[in-house]
């Protein structure tokens, strides 16, 4: 079962074979996911690809960890623990399968080993004011509050809710929240529940992140109104580019991401530069702050006071090759 985002790192590979590896885990990420797999310049990731067919290759696959899955593209067969070598030139759909194999056992090994979903440090706003009056509001409450829940209704697929993981878990399949949309939530039961339930539960079970699933009902059940306790008066800011490729997509959230991602803006004047109606700006304002790219002007960093980067003299021989290498 999905525990929450494994990390990719790549270092030394060729122009075409990082898109090869971007359009990998891209399919992946569709399948499995949004989160599922991430591709970072972290030396310590469970996942290292390389090409080894330089001098600068061989020297990092030499001093890689060796409880590090590594994947090497070679002309070559290389060996060693915990490795796979790919022959080049590496194929989407070759790298994919491996990666996919590579992925499902190494989260089998975690949940083997810990025997619960690992869990995911977060800061959690106050919830005093946010109230539960749709299927929107209760899944983001439950991952507000870092706790997870069952979803019941009669006549309709349970399905579980890991706000500790980001998880949405469902019995047949993860578009089972559309059916949640129509329904009255008076007669929607919740029931909170552990992360150690949840992996008893849904053993097989299709998984998705809860980021896709709370923007998809936040767009359908927002109905142009903001958040309780959310202000059209406060500016605010994306922290992130938003996921257009999930469902609800309307081509005026492009103009309101574009104006957003560049300064901060209260809701009020972005409607009043736009003139796009503050129903729609509502219903994308509320999904923004459900998969936590909003940022408030109360909360913006100190930009006063430059940050001090400090050189750490402990530097893995993987980083130092890495920034030798131009890859960041």
């Amino acid at each position: 079962m999905h525990v929450g985002a494994l990390h990719i790192s790549a270092v030394n590979l060729q122009e075409v074979e990082q898109k090869v590896l971007d359009v990998a885990v891209t399919i992946i990420c569709d399948e499995k996911g949004e989160g599922y797999l991430i591709v970072d310049d972290n030396p310590a990731s469970e996942i290292l690809v390389l090409n080894a067919d330089s001098a600068e290759g061989s020297q990092i696959l030499n001093n890689a960890s060796e409880n590090q899955v590594k994947i090497v593209f070679s002309s070559s067969t290389q060996s060693g623990k915990n490795l796979i070598t790919m022959p080049t030139p590496v194929r989407v759909i070759a790298l994919k399968n491996v990666l996919i194999k590579i992925c499902e056992q190494l989260y089998a090994y975690i949940i083997s080993k810990k025997g619960h979903l690992r869990p995911v440090k977060k800061v959690t706003p106050p919830l005093s004011t946010l109230k539960t009056e749709n299927i929107f509001q209760q899944l983001l409450q439950t991952k507000l509050s870092n706790k997870c829940c069952l979803i019941t209704s009669e006549g309709l697929p349970d399905i579980y809710i890991d706000g500790i993981n980001n998880l949405f878990v469902t019995e047949k399949n993860t578009n089972d929240i559309e059916k949640y949309l129509g329904v009255n939530f008076n007669t929607i039961k919740i029931k909170e529940i552990s992360p150690e339930q949840i992996n008893e539960r849904s053993n097989n079970m299709p998984v998705a992140a809860l980021n896709g699933v709370l923007w998809r009902c936040a767009l359908a059940c927002s109905n142009g109104k903001l958040l309780a306790g959310h202000s059209e008066n406060t500016p605010v800011k994306l922290t992130s580019w938003p996921n257009f490729s999930r469902q609800g997509f309307k081509p005026d959230y492009f103009k309101l991401a574009a104006i957003m991602a560049k300064q901060y803006i209260s809701l009020a004047e972005l409607n009043k530069q736009t003139q796009i109606p503050f129903e729609e700006i509502a219903d994308f304002y509320n999904a923004a702050f459900a998969v936590d790219i909003i940022q408030t002007i109360t909360n913006k960093p100190d930009t006063a006071k430059p940050a001090v980067i400090k050189n750490s003299p402990h530097k893995s021989i993987l980083k130092k090759l890495a920034q030798r290498l131009g890859i960041r």
